[in-house]
């Protein structure tokens, strides 16, 4: 291999200590890490990771490295409804703001994706958007976007307790931590279900990945769990995890079934993991939506067509494509001068309740229009439109750490970061509620405003 570096070269020796000793490797050694450069075709020179270690300093000082470089999407995988509108509606937010953009499919595989993240450092990478398969890399890969002077956002999973004021040492290219009302959503789904049921039966859930740091399995979970013990005449079995995936979700729901055959209701961890359940109830004789009553997550495009055809009963619609704009939108903003204050670091947004009953103008917007049309990036820009900007969501400050990882202890010695307690202190949480508040202007239900722009 041209780029392969040998050990036995007193000069890739050095160099490669010195990247040791300027990249906090958490314990990979020498031999590992040229392994890891031998092994990978785009990085790879040990002159490619030098570089990426060569622009650390101008990186401390706040600067971005590459203004005109790619947008990049570290997603889960690319498979599964809400990867691929995820994917998509970054791709088409990137082009509508004329920023290339790439998107990488990380295999439900942690270690695919830290090769994937270590190779963009060291190409022409202007921000990077992760989505991870192991929630503890994200301490590292924030650490490691600074000192390269790379925007950074993730969404969803995080270590518990981990935020991005706690990056803050090396720098704040890690922008913002956003993650929807998990647990409120769900919970009100839950609602629905009992309520449909009469409140009464055996209900069964399949989850994602368990026991685990994943902050949306540890939400979703926890709010069946107490959303049920308001109905005493419902029977909570049992549940089996199933890493939101189709085939082990059908797998799961059927061991369930016929262990539960009295069952009249299954929370599906997303709307993904609902579409294996509903065939796991097929399969088993029965007929979802008569039979047993189905809960899904996300409002992706199979589970909307499920609520709307009668096959499940509700889901949370905090769509798909809206993390990706929202990001998109920020980035953008971030090059040309904007920072979010302390308080804007963290970000929620209010999850629709999506039944039969309001089923159809989501899909209209969501899954039958062209998802590059689903949100105005430009409107959601704080530079673009620094007076009317619309969130175009019901979206929040994330104050309540608590709700982020409910029932999750601290870990010992947590300290709350000190600009986050600023925050507090100088009533900044609140301005930004009150802001927020008066920026959500389209309604999650009705028409797109980039559609009204075009017009």
């Amino acid at each position: 291999m041209a780029h392969e570096i040998d050990e036995r070269d007193p000069d890739n020796r050095r160099a490669i200590d010195s990247v040791l000793e300027k990249l906090d490797t958490y314990g990979l050694g020498r031999r590992q890490f040229v392994k890891l450069l031998a092994g990978s075709a785009a990085v790879l020179a040990a002159g490619g990771t030098l570089a990426a270690v060569g622009r650390s300093e101008a990186a401390r000082s706040g600067a971005v490295a590459y203004t005109d470089g790619k947008f990049a999407l570290l997603n889960w995988s690319s498979t599964g409804d809400y990867q691929v509108q995820w994917a998509n509606a970054f791709r088409a937010a990137s082009d509508q703001l004329g920023y290339k953009s790439v998107v990488l499919d990380g295999k439900t595989d942690a270690a695919v994706q830290s090769n994937q993240f270590n190779q963009l450092l060291t190409q022409k990478t202007t921000a990077i958007f992760c989505g991870l398969n192991d929630p503890g890399a994200l301490p590292t890969l924030a650490q490691d976007s600074n000192r390269s002077g790379v925007l950074f956002q993730a969404a969803w999973n995080s270590p518990s307790w981990y935020t991005p004021w706690h990056s803050d040492a090396d720098g704040q290219n890690f922008n913002t931590f956003l993650m929807p009302d998990e647990y409120v959503a769900v919970s009100k789904a839950v609602d629905v279900l009992a309520k449909h049921v009469g409140e009464q039966g055996t209900i069964v859930r399949v989850g994602g990945y368990y026991p685990s740091i994943d902050g949306a399995e540890v939400q979703r979970r926890l709010a069946v769990h107490d959303t049920l013990k308001k109905y005493p005449k419902i029977k909570f079995a049992g549940e089996l995890h199933a890493k939101y995936d189709a085939d082990l979700s059908q797998r799961a729901a059927a061991s369930l079934l016929a262990r539960f055959p009295d069952t009249v209701g299954i929370v599906a961890v997303n709307d993904d993991a609902a579409t294996g359940v509903v065939a796991g109830i097929e399969a088993a004789g029965k007929v979802p939506g008569k039979d047993v009553f189905v809960v899904g997550a996300n409002g992706s495009t199979a589970g909307i067509e499920r609520v709307l055809d009668g096959r499940q009963l509700v889901t949370t619609g905090n769509v798909p494509a809206y993390p990706s704009f929202f990001t998109v939108a920020q980035f953008h903003d971030r090059l040309r001068g904007w920072k979010p204050t302390a308080a804007e670091r963290t970000y929620g947004w209010h999850a629709e309740i999506i039944t039969k009953a309001n089923a159809a103008p989501f899909k209209a917007r969501y899954v039958d229009g062209p998802i590059g049309e689903s949100f105005d990036v430009k409107l959601l820009s704080r530079t673009e439109h620094p007076d009317d900007f619309d969130l175009q969501f019901d979206g929040y400050p994330i104050e309540d750490l608590e709700g982020v990882w409910p029932g999750v202890p601290k870990p010992k010695d947590f300290v709350y970061p000190e600009a986050y307690l600023e925050a507090q202190r100088s009533g900044e949480f609140d301005r930004v509620r009150a802001l927020y508040k008066d920026h959500y202007r389209s309604p999650v239900l009705g028409p797109s405003p980039y559609r009204k722009a075009q017009a």
